[in-house]
């Protein structure tokens, strides 16, 4: 289990600056000599274009495996052939390293949606499935020796950021002063508490 702490960063609403937050944190707790970690779990993977040039964005997004991007990590459990992967981290500075994005983690969601219900049902792929972010960021956590970890998520309401946000410890909503923006939050507010208090349940006598 990692000793990091891991701080989500959400809103379902997109256009709000959330992935510039997170990678000028990022830097910023470098900058302190902070190890942090940079996790890129939003599909779109516009924090892995912000770190990265498009040269090395080649090499690490090939036309057929991705096995050194979070849904390589993954991809092994999603096949039946075995669990997560050891997770590779994109050197960036020596205390800042990136959980490489990847377009095709959104092919990820109908598989933790599926298996969601599953675990009330104490079925452990299921288990295996829903926690395979949690599980990969502890991961990168022991491996960078990491004291943060920052995620930037997508902005939805689907099951991949209802994975990732259960594996967090504290979630920032980053907002802009409009009616949106404020409107959103009766529904994300809600849906958050929902989410935790059904995996709790999930986890009851596991």
């Amino acid at each position: 289990m990692s000793t990091a702490t891991t701080i989500a960063f959400f809103n379902n609403k997109g256009g709000v600056g959330k992935t510039s937050l997170v990678y000028h944190l990022a830097w910023m707790y470098a900058d302190l000599k902070v190890r942090v970690v940079a996790a890129d779990l939003d599909p779109q993977a516009n924090l892995t274009a912000a770190f990265l040039d498009e040269d090395r964005l080649e090499e690490l997004w090939p036309e057929n495996n991705h096995p050194n991007t979070v849904f390589g990590c993954a991809q092994p459990l999603l096949k039946g052939v075995g669990d997560i992967s050891k997770p590779h981290l994109e050197p960036i500075e020596d205390t800042l390293a990136l959980l490489v994005g990847d377009l095709a983690l959104s092919g990820f969601e109908d598989e933790l949606n599926s298996q969601w219900p599953l675990c009330l049902d104490r079925k452990e792929r299921a288990f295996r499935i829903i926690s395979a972010f949690w599980r990969i960021i502890c991961q990168a956590a022991k491996e960078h020796q990491a004291e943060i970890i920052l995620m930037d998520l997508g902005p939805n309401l689907g099951a991949i950021n209802r994975a990732a946000l259960i594996a967090s410890d504290y979630v920032v909503i980053p907002l802009c002063p409009d009616l949106f923006s404020l409107r959103g939050l009766k529904t994300s507010g809600p849906t958050l508490q929902r989410w935790r208090e059904e995996w709790a349940k999930r986890l009851e006598g596991f």
